[in-house]
Formats: C-alpha cells, sequence, structure tokens
C-alpha cells in the first residue's frame, strides 16, 4: 500500500494493538487470527504512534479522529493526540476504555 495522500474529516482505525506479552493468553479462537492484525510486536502502541504522527498532515482542521484501543492504552493513546482539542477516552458497553477520540482545531 502506498502513502496517504490528502486531508480528511475523519479517520477511524481498528489497528492492531495488543502487546506482544498479551498474545500467549488470548483464546485459541482469536490466536488463529493473523499475527498482524493482533498486534505490531512490542508495547503494541507503534500503529498509534504512526497514526497519531501523520494526524497533522491528513487530518482537516476541525478533522475527527476515531482509535479503538485495548482497555489498559486509554491514557497512552489520549497523550499522543496531544495537539488535538477535545481528546477522551470512550468506554464500551461493558464499561471498559474502548475509544479514544480528538478534534483537530479549526
Amino acid at each position: 500500500m502506498g502513502a496517504v495522500e490528502g486531508r480528511f474529516d475523519l479517520v477511524v482505525s481498528n489497528p492492531p494493538y495488543l502487546a506482544e506479552g498479551e498474545i500467549a493468553a488470548l483464546s485459541a479462537e482469536v490466536a488463529a487470527e493473523p499475527r498482524l492484525a493482533l498486534t505490531p510486536g512490542g508495547d503494541g502502541l507503534g500503529a498509534y504512534r504512526a497514526i497519531a504522527a501523520g494526524l497533522r498532515d491528513h487530518l482537516a482542521p476541525g478533522g475527527r479522529v476515531l482509535l479503538e484501543i485495548g482497555p489498559t492504552q486509554g491514557a497512552a493513546v489520549a497523550a499522543m493526540l496531544g495537539e488535538l482539542s477535545e481528546v477522551r477516552v470512550l468506554s464500551d458497553m461493558d464499561g471498559r476504555d474502548r475509544i479514544v477520540a480528538g478534534r483537530m482545531p479549526a
């Protein structure tokens, strides 16, 4: 896949986010998924670092970003979006952190 070009009003991503150490605890059904769909390796935050680094160039003024996260990653991913406004961590129906949202200042 080539480089992303242009500016967008909305960026939504469900990147691989499991830390390498979490793979062993997965159910057999989940662990059968392709490894790259589950983890980028290391601490599981690599994809968020790449997304956050590209938002300035690709998120339009006033545009929004929604990132699915693992339940322990809310604070770390929110901190990566420090230049955005309205950054918040949203919970799923089970009460676990599940989405980090933010808006590019106008």
